[in-house]
């Protein structure tokens, strides 16, 4: 057994054996810190330099809130995002494997990912593998859809989703066990002290999982332990300093195709990341204006055994410092606001293995960019109007790109927004496109273009009492696509496509509060997604949908119960066992989870809660075998 499974049942363990006891230590203290109450929720973050109100945004957005969480209360981010339209969710394996979200059709790596405001992409292949996130506590999720390079620079053509961890103050813990050996759990504790807000956690989960490949052999699992540290100080009414630190460890399971014939094979493969997260944040207003000075260094380090054996080894580094001034005017007749940034980054690639007849797999390179980005917003009466435009100086490694965004947003009636955007972004290769090497398999392609993307939207937001929801037309046109080249040899290598990539599709999705206690959403999403020969891109469903619905008791405070339907159409992936390779078809499913949790004392509650209860055969990615039905129980101290 590893290092880090002995650390995450150490762990675990003891979680489960004092959850009871700290239900007898908990604080009565409110429920959010009392210098930072407010209209967090009225405000969305994600598509702007600064918090814009809904009525504002001329984007699609979404959110999702911890009652929405709470409805799956799933250990995996990515299958919260399955309630959120023109998402697709692709996942080798089991719990802990690889896992990409595409949104819109777009690549993996076109989906920057922060935590907290601080961006937690690989450096290394420049997209976030939702797979070593699974266990993170959540507290909420903002999602912006559609091409956002005006704002963040490279990685967002897709969209953005900002994850939230909690802040909650008092003590909290939570434990969890259920079928295919899974055992889960979590602690966690804030406090008020003078001016600043602390909130320290550690939580972690352990699996069986499955076998892999289908095939009867070992089941392949796997584990994960996150540890946080966040903090938020006041000084006086207008500076503010956040913090955060996340340390995190996993592992992870699966089988190889060793013969290349399409088929994984049960063998011992496993891969051990690292991952470190600091960031700072501070608000703060002089010279007549409101200042933002923010600094963060992720890390990722992956490290790759066969058999028992050492592998190879990738660590990703990223550095960033940005400074943002913004200014507001506000009348009696319009608001006006401005915003800048200047934004500098710096990204660090190693990759560290055995040479061999094929080659010399030792890498190490790097680049920086400076980004300058300004936006503006005007509001008059019903209308607002929106504009960021963004400079990257790649410092020669790629051509400098100028991205942009234009939107606007009007109130037709007290029940209806309509709202439109336009944008054009650019994502740039990634260190594994240019520079990896695989013995055998894989080679980077140093010559390779960046993407870029142009794309537009019109939608409508529409409330109508308890009821509200979105219906969106868009499309994107996708250049210099970067795809893998595959040869007879099996080698392969990324290449940028001829002509353009194209993408549009219709969301529509819905809330409705029937009563005080019961709630129901869902949405629907049709996507067509192609490549320069019309070809449909892979792991892309054409139609998407969900539906869940949560109840919260009304006379036993903490009692609440939810279910969901998570319907993904059918998709295609590309069998590697022939040639010339072909596309095959990925059978459709229906995923249905639920949740319930009671109260058995003040503050402590019993939870229950099952994945994929119609036991579906769900196959993400060819070859890869999923879980079936799971059923979990559990202790959680409020």
């Amino acid at each position: 057994m590893r290092k880090s499974h002995v650390l995450v049942s150490t762990f675990l363990t003891s979680v489960i054996l004092s959850t009871s006891a700290f239900a007898q230590e908990t604080t009565t203290e409110e429920d959010t810190f009392s210098w930072f109450a407010g209209t967090r929720l009225d405000t969305i973050s994600v598509t702007s330099l600064r918090p814009v109100v809904y009525g504002d945004i001329s984007s699609s957005v979404d959110l999702l809130t911890a009652d929405d969480l709470s409805i799956r209360n799933s250990l995996s981010a990515a299958d919260q995002l399955r309630a959120v339209p023109g998402f697709g969710i692709s996942r080798s394996g089991p719990l802990g494997g690889l896992t990409q979200v595409r949104i819109r059709g777009a690549e993996a790596n076109h989906t920057l990912v922060l935590i907290n405001g601080i961006e937690v992409s690989d450096p290394a292949n420049g997209e976030t593998d939702f797979g070593i996130l699974a266990g993170l506590p959540l507290s909420r999720i903002e999602v912006a859809r559609g091409e956002h390079s005006a704002l963040y620079g490279s990685d967002a053509i897709g969209g953005v989703v900002a994850l939230e961890t909690p802040s909650a103050p008092g003590l909290g813990a939570e434990a969890e066990i259920g079928t295919q050996g899974t055992v889960s759990g979590g602690v966690n504790y804030g406090a008020e002290l003078g001016n600043t807000a602390l909130f320290g956690g550690l939580s972690g989960y352990q699996t069986d999982g499955v076998d892999t490949s289908g095939r009867g052999g070992e089941k392949d699992g796997s584990d994960a332990l996150n540890a946080i540290l966040t903090s938020q100080s006041a000084f006086g009414d207008t500076t503010r300093l956040s913090g955060l630190l996340i340390w995190r460890q996993s592992t992870s399971q699966t089988d190889p195709d060793l013969d290349f014939d399409g088929i994984l094979d049960n063998a011992d493969r496993e891969t051990e990341s690292d991952q470190f997260i600091i960031g700072t944040t501070l608000d703060t207003q002089f010279l007549a204006l409101d200042h933002r000075f923010t600094a963060s260094f992720n890390s990722v380090e992956r490290e790759n055994f066969a058999d028992g054996s050492y592998s190879d080894k990738t660590t990703g580094e990223r550095s960033k410092l940005s400074w943002s001034p913004a200014k507001s005017f506000e009348t009696s007749a319009f608001d006006l606001h401005f915003a800048g940034l200047i934004d500098w980054e710096k990204e660090d690639y190693e990759r560290r293995g055995v040479a061999s007849v094929f080659g010399d797999p030792n890498q190490s390179e790097s680049f920086e960019t400076l980004g300058l980005v300004g936006e503006t917003r005007f509001v008059i009466d019903r209308l607002s109007l929106n504009g960021t435009i963004r400079h990257d100086d790649n410092d020669g490694r790629f051509e400098d790109f100028t991205s942009w965004r234009l939107g606007g947003a009007f109130e037709i009636t007290s029940n209806l927004v309509a709202r439109a955007s336009a944008g054009e972004g650019v994502k740039n290769p990634t260190f594994t496109e240019l520079f990896g090497f695989y013995p055998g398999s894989f080679v980077g392609n140093p010559d390779l273009e960046p993407e870029s993307s142009q794309s537009w939207e019109i939608g409508f937001d529409y409330g109508f009492g308890p009821v509200a929801g979105s219906l969106t037309y868009f499309e994107a046109d996708l250049e210099n696509e970067i795809y893998t080249a595959y040869t007879p040899t099996f080698a392969s290598t990324p290449m940028n496509r001829l002509g353009e990539s194209n993408r549009s599709g219709v969301e529509l999705s819905s809330s409705w509060q029937v009563t005080e206690a019961v709630s129901l959403s869902g949405m629907i999403s049709n996507i067509d997604s192609t490549d320069d020969t019309g070809t449909s891109e892979i792991r892309v469903a054409e139609w998407t949908g969900s539906l869940s619905g949560r109840w919260a008791s009304q006379s036993v405070p903490g009692m609440s119960a939810g279910l969901a339907l998570d319907y993904v159409g059918d998709q295609t992936d590309t069998d590697f066992g022939s040639f010339p390779y072909q596309n095959l078809k990925l059978d459709e499913y229906v995923l249905v989870s639920g949740s319930f949790e009671y109260p058995i004392a003040d503050q402590l509650s019993v939870t229950l809660r099952g994945e994929n209860l119609l036991d579906e055969k769900i196959v993400d990615v060819l070859g890869y075998h999923a879980p079936g039905a799971a059923v979990f129980i559990g202790l959680k101290l409020r």
